[in-house]
């Protein structure tokens, strides 16, 4: 018996052509590259570690963060024929409770203004340099004070508030959140692809997040519903989960949550308190430099205010703006 090695021989039928890649769709692409803009753009909003705080400056970013949301959202979706389509009942729903969300914030912006003039007014009344200001003037500064004061206290605790439009606005800016969430949360399928589905959504539940800190911050609303956590399917899920998290922690707990606020409401108090004392009889060296010295902090603060209530301003017109543009345009389609 011989032994004899069998050759490798190739069959000729056996094919040799390679199966060709997957190829992503085009929706596949453009969710793909939404989702890392996202992420991209999320770095914009990181915390300092020790922070116990929000400021007028994060909140100011965080719109002007949605707003480029909604620009790139529809960028993605208008290059995809005829799949956005569908999506243009849906967009109209949720675009006009994004805009009417937007008038509410900014009015109550507008009460953060409102607040500045009467510390402005406050410390024109209280500029001097060597002799106390007359007690006529004292005593109105310190109840410019006092009720700039109890407005700033008052953003946060609405139900002390004397203004029932107020509270009117607060019940309507919660009940949007709301609808926002259950739009977002129970989006049909089959009516949209799944990457304009994915980008829908992932527009949605972030105008949400962010909505929902600036009603609480602005309205004072801590039990607005936040019903939406990012799946894990999402890259960036984890990020803003996280964030969401540290944000209401901080603010959960805090009479004024935006740092801004509570260091002007902080000087505020002692620039009245040492008005108080002068007004009483105790207009002595050391209190004149104990006022002027309080002035001065109370400056540095109100100005700092002032710089962060103009960034938000901004920001929430340009909010409004962006999502009108996209509005518009989809009604011209």
């Amino acid at each position: 018996m011989f032994l004899v090695q069998k050759a490798n021989l190739s069959s000729p039928f056996r094919s040799t052509t390679k199966k060709p890649p997957h190829i992503p769709k085009p929706y596949q692409l453009a969710a793909q590259l939404f989702d890392e803009n996202i992420i991209l753009h999320l770095k914009t909003l990181d915390l300092p570690p020790d922070s116990s705080y929000i400021t007028l400056s994060w909140l100011s970013a965080a719109v002007s963060f949605i707003s480029t949301v909604h620009s790139e959202a529809e960028l993605q979706i208008s290059n995809l024929k005829p799949e956005a389509d569908d999506f243009h009942d849906l967009y109209m729903d949720y675009s006009l409770k994004v805009l009417d969300l937007c008038n509410l914030i900014s009015s109550a912006v507008n009460r953060l203004t409102d607040t500045r003039l009467l510390l402005n007014f406050s410390l024109r009344l209280l500029k001097f340099s060597d002799d106390l200001p007359p007690v006529e003037k004292l005593n109105k500064a310190k109840d410019a004070i006092a009720r700039s004061v109890n407005s700033l206290n008052n953003i946060n605790n609405n139900i002390n508030d004397t203004d029932e439009s107020v509270k009117e606005k607060g019940i309507r800016v919660k009940k949007l959140i709301n609808e926002l969430a259950v739009l977002i949360g129970n989006l049909p399928r089959g009516k949209v692809t799944d990457g304009i589905r994915r980008m829908f959504y992932a527009t949605g539940v972030l105008t949400v997040f962010v909505g929902s800190v600036l009603v609480t911050v602005l309205y004072g609303e801590s039990d607005v519903v936040r019903q939406l956590r990012v799946p894990s399917e999402f890259v960036w899920a984890d990020s803003v989960n996280g964030m969401e998290n540290r944000i209401f922690d901080l603010i959960k707990f805090k009479k004024n949550v935006v740092k801004e606020v509570d260091d002007v409401v902080k000087q505020a108090v002692v620039v009245r308190d040492v008005i108080e004392t002068v007004v009483n009889g105790g207009g002595d060296d050391g209190v004149r430099v104990c006022l002027q010295d309080g002035v001065k902090e109370m400056t540095v603060g109100a100005k700092k205010l002032s710089d962060g209530i103009d960034k938000l301003t901004d920001g929430v017109n340009g909010m409004f703006r962006t999502v009108l543009k996209i509005r518009n345009g989809r009604l011209d389609v």
